[in-house]
């Protein structure tokens, strides 16, 4: 009995060591950067079984009445694009698009000189001070966001009121493109800021006095060396707020008033009230490779012009 124990610690000893020269420092410093995205591959993993899972449901056809899940067929596409269902389904990704497009437009155009004005803000009390409010928006929920802009907007608040002033009686802004506009951007113009601070606290402020120097105008500083240099932040920024804005929800259906929903609201209904996972999936894949294609095809253009560019300017 002795012996069969001393046997067996043996053996862990002899395991022990051989799991230390497998997992030895050198290894694992080297098998580190892998083992650090192994989070994001699984979650990525779950999120492409996801989809898969949504395109799977989405080529099968549906009994409304029956509630039961037919055939393989493209029955689901065939209701977004043709009668009498296809013109709301397609007037509305148009608008979940152009307003997306607008409020990510405003939130870049507001967001670069407002980082310019924080990075270049002397004092760093100061430069803290307006950081913070720039975070505000984020430090409520959406739903408390919403109301406060419903309150501001509706036609006995703040907007109400004052149009009343110029004997505008209906001047609410809730339920227009412009109410639902307007709440957007709140949160679209910090979140493109932020973005764009980096890149432009790359910026070597005697750039901008040599160009001064040679006579540069405020307006040529800032589209020939400001702007240019802060283009990966501006890119960014044009992504990130875009996909935000296009999967937005609270804001088309609360200030919207329900006349204005984007994609995001129309696929809750249909999951909610018609209860057709099939008819949800074939829209949100849509709206995903529409989403794709508005972010990769542009992409694909910028680079190739900044390539061509070089190469001028190389063969010049």
């Amino acid at each position: 009995m002795a012996e069969t124990y001393t046997g067996l610690r043996w053996r862990l000893i002899d395991g022990l060591i051989a799991a230390g020269r497998v997992l030895r420092p050198g290894r694992i410093a080297k098998a580190q950067p892998y083992l650090l995205l192994l989070p994001a591959v699984l979650l990525v993993s779950f999120l492409a079984v996801g989809l898969l899972w949504l395109g799977w449901l989405s080529i099968h056809a549906y009994d409304t009445f029956l509630m039961q899940a037919g055939k393989i067929s493209a029955e689901q596409y065939a209701l977004l694009f043709e009668p009498p269902s296809g013109p709301f389904y397609q007037q509305t990704l148009l608008r979940t698009l152009a307003l997306s497009l607008t409020v990510t437009a405003g939130a870049v155009l507001l967001g670069l000189p407002v980082a310019y004005v924080i990075i270049r803000t002397p004092s760093r009390a100061l430069r803290v001070a307006l950081l913070v409010l720039l975070l505000v928006p984020f430090l409520m929920g959406e739903i408390v966001r919403t109301f406060a802009w419903y309150l501001i907007l509706a036609n006995r608040g703040a907007v109400g009121w004052v149009a009343s002033l110029f004997g505008i009686e209906d001047g609410g802004l809730l339920g227009t493109p412009i109410g639902v506009f307007v709440g957007m951007m709140q949160v679209s113009t910090p979140l493109a800021t932020l973005l764009i601070m980096p890149a432009m606290r790359r910026i070597d402020p005697n750039l901008e006095r040599a160009a001064a120097t040679l006579g540069a105008s405020p307006a040529r500083i800032w589209a020939n060396v400001i702007v240019p240099l802060s283009w990966p932040g501006i890119v960014a920024a044009i992504i990130v707020v875009l996909l935000l804005n296009i999967a937005e929800y609270d804001m088309p259906a609360i200030l919207g008033l329900g006349r204005l929903p984007f994609v995001a609201n129309v696929i809750g209904d249909i999951y909610r009230l018609q209860q057709n996972l099939y008819l949800g999936s074939a829209f949100s894949l849509l709206l995903l490779v529409v989403s794709t294609l508005l972010v990769v095809v542009p992409g694909l253009l910028f680079l190739g012009w900044l390539r061509f560019r070089r190469a001028r300017r190389a063969a010049a």
